[in-house]
Order: structure tokens, then sequence, then C-alpha cells
């Protein structure tokens, strides 16, 4: 029988869905890709963004905080407005934030 180690499984892979107010707290989202996805109001306190891709991902009122290895380069790429929460570690005035809806 084979066991299946962290470095073998799968990455998530989530590109252009709606999946708006989700509970993603603590998640590991090592590698994964969301590019496109809407996670507007979703929660991701605590959350791993190491390596992971953001290009185009709506986080408009998003909940950041908290967040581990998330860099202001990955949300250059993603859409971010006033309401996004974002980690202390993040300088918000290095972004640009998407004019409101």
């Amino acid at each position: 029988m084979s066991s299946l180690r962290d470095r073998d499984m799968p990455r998530l892979r989530l590109r252009n869905v709606f999946l708006r107010r989700t509970d993603w707290r603590g998640a590991d989202l090592t590698g994964a890709d969301i590019s496109g996805t809407d996670v507007s109001h979703a929660s991701f306190v605590g959350a791993d963004f190491t390596e992971a891709r953001l290009d185009g991902t709506i986080l408009r009122g998003a909940d950041l905080t908290g967040a581990k290895n998330l860099t202001v380069a990955q949300l250059q790429s993603a859409v971010i407005d006033e309401t996004t929460r974002l980690p202390d570690y993040i300088d918000r005035s290095r972004l640009t934030l998407a004019p409101a809806d």
C-alpha cells in the first residue's frame, strides 16, 4: 500500500469561479491557483498564501487579517478595494484599489 506525502498531493486549482462569502480560515493555499475567482467578502484569516496565484482574483471586502506569506506582488495582481482587510505586514499604500462597485 502506498502513502501520499504532502508534496504528492495535488494543488488546489479553482479558476474563474464564484465563491463569495466563503470561509477559508486557516486554509493551506500553498501553490493554489485561484485566478479570476470571485471570493468577495470571504474570510482568509490565518490562511497560507505561499506561491498562490491570485491573478484577477476578486478580493473586495475579503478578510485577509493574519494571512501568512501573502505578498504585495500577489495583491497587485488581484482586485482589492478599501473594504479588503489586509494583514498588518502589507503596506496598503503600495497597492492599487479597485473603484467602488
